[in-house]
């Protein structure tokens, strides 16, 4: 299988003295805690993956536009969270000289695309991203469960921060506790649910909308985190969804309330957040059942037909791999067990959309049987 190369232009391990990313994340966290004592900190609660994390946001900016991906894993307080993240920006918190090269293309901050050059670092304690596109940093402490998310600005929050906060942080922590992040949608019930696996334009955001108002509960749109087991667990990570909006009008027209109030996304797309409008539909997490590839057909109904794991592997892993940095071998080999243990269907999505839902049912029931 030929796998896309990482989008970074730089990948560094083990550097030494002051260019040690645990020595950049100590300084990083020290100018923070020290600025967060002159102004405070909003403090959210949250359980991702059944674990408990928290959120310490410096100001209400962060609050606004970084955690709203987050409203229906909202929690209790703890005494000991599991992860807690620190959110920071520009505005309140300078970073220290960044020891690496970066490339020569860097785009100007604030940029909106989801692609373009980063900066992946790592040691023995801490992994860490600079993504050059929009500007922002994200890095972990492994030891001692903290993280930090720096933006350049408070007013230009990057759209993919909006739509999908902590991606890398919480793959980084995840892979602690033995789940991975997988570019997919997710559908299902308390009894299971399937993954939906596809590029840009094959119809997974359409067959995961599509599913709204028919009994299975929403996951995810394009990111959810999946674990290891006989019977791998998909585990919601964010209420955020995109779609163009001409084509949710055309497809889809009785969810259009959702564009009120949507944000601009990226390639024409818009983001819109699932938890005021559909709360009651929306899950925190399943065990997988089955993995689906949509296929957009000129058919009018909906069906499946069953594929090899290999398939399913060709279609998960190259946009997996392209959007997270770092251990790809062990992501590779999760994502191949996972697609051992459940069956891989291609979904041909017909143009009636109603019929969308009972073809995943039917797949379930066989699944469950």
């Amino acid at each position: 299988m030929s796998l896309p190369p990482l989008t970074a232009d730089a990948s560094i391990t083990g550097s030494r003295g002051r260019s040690r990313p645990s020595t950049y994340f100590d300084e990083l966290l020290a100018r923070i805690t020290k600025a967060g004592r002159r102004i405070g900190f909003v403090e959210r609660d949250y359980r991702i993956a059944g674990r408990p994390v928290r959120l310490r946001c410096m100001g209400p900016a962060p609050v606004a536009t970084l955690t709203r991906a987050f409203a229906h894993l909202v929690s209790h307080p703890v005494d000991e969270p599991m992860l807690t993240v620190y959110l920071s920006d520009g505005g309140v918190v300078d970073l220290p000289p960044f020891p690496w090269d970066l490339p020569n293309n860097t785009p100007p901050a604030g940029s909106e695309q989801e692609t373009g050059p980063l900066v992946y670092v790592r040691d023995e304690r801490v992994d860490g991203l600079f993504h050059l596109a929009g500007a922002s940093l994200s890095m972990i402490d492994h030891a001692s469960r903290v993280a930090v998310l720096w933006t350049a600005s408070p007013e230009r929050v990057p759209s993919y921060e909006r739509a999908a906060p902590l991606r890398a942080i919480l793959d980084w922590w995840g892979r602690d506790h033995g789940w991975h992040v997988v570019h997919a949608g997710a559908v299902g019930t308390e009894k299971g649910g399937v993954l939906l696996v596809g590029k840009a334009g094959s119809g997974k955001s359409t067959a995961v909308l599509a599913c709204l108002g028919s009994g299975l509960w929403y996951a995810g749109d394009d990111g959810v985190a999946v674990g290891e087991g006989p019977v791998p667990l998909v585990h919601s990570l964010y209420c955020t969804a995109k779609l163009e909006p001409g084509h949710l009008r055309r497809a889809l027209p009785h969810l259009t309330a959702l564009l009120e109030g949507s944000e601009e996304s990226y390639q024409g797309k818009r983001m819109f957040f699932l938890d005021r409008r559909l709360s009651a539909e929306l899950s925190q997490g399943f065990p997988l059942r089955a993995v689906l590839l949509p296929r957009v057909t000129g058919a009018e109904r909906s069906t499946t037909r069953l594929v090899s794991s290999a398939t399913g592997l060709l279609a998960l892993a190259p946009s997996t791999l392209f959007q997270l940095p770092g251990a790809r071998q062990d992501r590779l080999r999760h994502m191949a067990d996972v697609l051992r243990r459940v069956p891989v269907h291609v979904l041909e999505l017909g143009s009636d959309l109603a019929t969308v839902a009972p073809a995943i049912r039917a797949v379930l029931a066989d699944a469950t049987r």
